[in-house]
């Protein structure tokens, strides 16, 4: 085919010369301007010495920093949404840590108020206790009132059942005493006699004595009830076991008790109408509160007229204050 080739352009050479001559020329030129623009390209660095175009990898690189620049932007926009979820964190953070607090200071006031409502509580059963005790003392009191009454109207049946109703207006008082029956309060009257200068004798007693009550007859000096006798003022023994206390500590005693109230009987502070000694007892040690010795001061009061007329018409007054 080579062969072929060079036949075909020696026949053209013969046959046409010029044609020959213009088609090198052509040639030349078409070489001369591709190497000027190899050389330019390879000048301005758009191709390398092999002619290979750099265009390419500019617009790759161009490309890259596109992204770059994108990813960049891109970059720094996530940061800024990390920084104010950041700060959206800290804040909820911070209301959180507020709301704690605050749930907290709830806590605090609930249970100071848990605590107000339980002392409410309390204080309003206390008072609705002390008004139970209160009316059921006045009870007490009306009953004790109006069977003195009673006794002093009718004389005759007083007489008759002297004994059963003295036992039935010291039991009302035993009624009015806190917990009486823990306290096991035992009530007993002494009073004095023109004959026995030195002691009390018994009078009248509440239930729950045995007979060796009315043998006991406490003396002026050294027993709690002569003390109060004396004074002519309410003496109370919190613990008789106590020596700094005046109380007879008798021999053999069979006491049940460690407490011992003793009020005089009286009408007023006049010592002249002193008549005798109301003594209460009780099984622990400081039984009675300031309220029960007022009430027992009162049932002394409340007996006064009644023991005074009995007195009278057994011919046993004692006369005045000896």
């Amino acid at each position: 085919m080579t062969e072929d080739l060079i036949k075909m352009l020696e026949l053209l050479n013969e046959n046409s010369g010029w044609f020959f001559d213009f088609f090198v020329i052509v040639v030349a030129v078409g070489i001369s301007a591709t190497l000027l623009v190899h050389i330019y390209r390879f000048a301005t660095g758009k191709s390398d010495w092999l002619g290979r175009s750099l265009d390419g990898g500019d617009q790759s690189s161009q490309m890259a920093l596109i992204q770059l620049d994108t990813c960049r932007k891109e970059n720094e926009e996530l940061e800024k949404k990390v920084l104010l979820l950041e700060n959206d964190r800290q804040e909820l953070m911070d209301l959180l840590k507020e709301k704690k607090n605050q749930l907290e200071q709830k806590k605090v006031q609930l249970t100071k108020f848990k605590e107000e409502i339980e002392m409410l509580k309390n204080l309003y059963e206390e008072l609705d206790q002390k008004y139970d005790d209160e009316t059921y003392t006045m009870s007490q009191i009306m009953y004790t009132a109006e069977e003195v009454a009673a006794a002093i109207v009718d004389q005759e049946r007083f007489r008759q059942n002297r004994d059963d109703i003295f036992m039935n207006l010291l039991d009302y008082l035993v009624n009015t005493l806190k917990n009486f029956r823990y306290k096991n309060p035992r009530v007993i009257i002494h009073v004095k006699y023109p004959e026995k200068n030195d002691a009390l004798v018994h009078f009248a007693h509440s239930s729950g004595h045995s007979h060796r009550v009315k043998i006991y007859e406490p003396p002026i000096y050294g027993s709690a009830a002569g003390r109060a006798w004396r004074t002519n003022e309410v003496y109370y023994v919190p613990d008789v076991e106590d020596p700094s206390y005046e109380y007879d500590l008798k021999t053999h005693s069979r006491k049940v008790y460690r407490t011992i109230l003793c009020v005089p009987i009286k009408a007023g502070n006049y010592e002249p109408t002193r008549i005798g000694v109301l003594t209460i007892t009780g099984s622990p040690v400081n039984a009675y509160e300031d309220i029960e010795i007022e009430r027992a001061t009162l049932f002394a009061s409340l007996l006064y007229p009644l023991i005074y007329i009995d007195l009278n018409k057994r011919g046993d007054k004692n006369g005045t204050g000896t």
